[in-house]
């Protein structure tokens, strides 16, 4: 075991069952319904951060996700809005009051954030307060491709729009894999200092996602964990050891708000989509508190104050990374004083490049790609006519082609002369 894992196991084992302890005392609405759904905030000190004014008040996080029903009673009297603009024109809108699978997910990773304990689940945020606007692919199984002339994929629109819309931080529980085309958009909420978290894959994406979105420069991957500081597993009982990881956060035997077909059911769920919200939510209260850092500060103080302890830059590939989030000694240290860039730099995925974020330093804003790349985004070749070596390429094979039918006519004329020649022979 590793000195990061053992750590984390040995932290949230003691300091989880002081919190059951506290819980039996004072239940909760979940308690009362014969759940322990909020283990994950005793754990973390939540209810103390919020006692000392710490509530994400005046922090705007941005969530992207399928789709959201705004008007469940675990919204009502939060910050939430839901953006119009269109990601994916082709899909359902992002907001929606049917109970699908979509609904359900893009609604209880928000409540993670912002929820008022009320409703289905009985979800309580992280960041009660926050300003949270949320950015749908909306449900279909149709590629998006966002309307807009720029070279850009569904993902990498969503960021872009919601730094332009001015997000502090950015989080993701849509597991994807990192595309080329996405790293200008990172590149972009990088240099305004814009945090961006994604949840990991699941054991049963994994056969999917060779490289996903937390495999790219400067995303927060934040895999999931039980209680008792445990991975996920797999069918086979494997546990979901992930070499992407930055941080580990709550992610295991939690509540969705809503069932399909039924918002006024819920049942305990696990998967890295609780961390995401539950790692931005810690980011966000940071933030609160020191108003002057940077969302690449934040994630400096984050990866450096893993596991209840302060310090220095230390991580794994067994899983756990940096080690697990921890909210009240994140809360101990002025992000301030920490370098003013991202930490991330040698993820897998290689995108986006240090010349990318350089570039987009330099610019001040979103640098595109070039043109003739988006074939490579949506493996089709629609650009193919635009200016730029589309034209000489097309040339080229019409040449080929010509050259090929001349050379058959030729064949096919001596093979006709031979037949002919051959016949007369054989018959005479």
């Amino acid at each position: 075991m590793s000195r990061l894992r053992g750590a984390a196991l040995r932290l949230f084992a003691t300091v989880v069952v002081a919190g059951a302890t506290i819980s039996a005392a004072t239940p909760t609405a979940a308690h009362a319904a014969g759940t322990d759904w909020d283990w994950w905030l005793d754990t973390y000190g939540v209810q103390a951060a919020h006692d000392a004014g710490l509530t994400g008040a005046g922090v705007k996080i941005a969530v992207i996700d399928e789709s959201i029903n705004p008007n469940l009673p675990v919204f009502q009297g939060r910050n939430l809005t839901v953006s119009d603009t269109v990601i994916c024109p082709d899909r359902t809108p992002a907001a929606t009051d049917v109970a699908d699978a979509g609904a359900i997910h893009g609604s209880t990773v928000t409540a993670m954030i912002i929820g008022n304990g009320t409703g289905a689940g009985g979800l309580r945020g992280i960041a009660p307060e926050a300003d949270v606007t949320f950015y749908g692919y909306g449900t279909g199984s149709d590629d998006c491709r966002p309307d807009t002339d720029l070279e850009i994929t569904d993902f990498g629109y969503a960021v872009k729009t919601a730094v332009d819309d001015g997000a502090d931080i950015i989080t993701t529980s849509i597991t994807m894999g990192a595309r080329s085309a996405d790293g200008p958009a990172v590149a972009y909420a990088l240099s305004r200092g814009v945090a961006i978290i994604a949840g990991t894959p699941n054991p049963d994406m994994l056969a999917v996602y060779d490289k996903d979105l937390g495999a790219m420069n400067g995303i927060v991957a934040a895999s999931a964990i039980g209680r008792e500081g445990d991975l996920q597993t797999s069918q086979n009982g494997e546990v979901l050891a992930l070499p992407q990881t930055t941080v580990v956060a709550a992610g295991k035997n939690l509540p969705s708000v809503g069932r399909v077909d039924d918002w006024d059911a819920s049942a305990p769920s696990s998967g890295s989509s609780f961390a995401a919200p539950v790692v931005a939510g810690m980011l966000a209260l940071a933030a609160q508190k020191t108003p002057a850092a940077s969302g690449t500060q934040l994630v400096q103080a984050l990866v450096r104050t893993t596991n209840g302890q302060v310090h220095d830059l230390t991580r794994t590939d067994d899983g756990f990374g940096y080690g697990a989030a921890w909210l009240p000694t994140l809360l101990s240290v002025d992000p301030t004083t920490l370098p003013d860039e991202t930490p991330l730099t040698d993820k897998a995925a290689g995108i986006p490049t240090p010349d990318q974020i350089s570039e987009a330093v330099s610019a001040g804003g979103y640098v595109p790609i070039e043109k003739q790349d988006s074939f490579t985004q949506y493996g089709d070749d629609e650009e193919a006519s635009t200016p730029g070596i589309g034209p000489l390429i097309v040339w080229i094979i019409a040449g080929v082609a010509g050259l090929l039918v001349l050379a058959i006519v030729v064949v096919v004329a001596i093979v006709v002369s031979q037949r002919r020649k051959a016949g007369k022979e054989f018959t005479s």
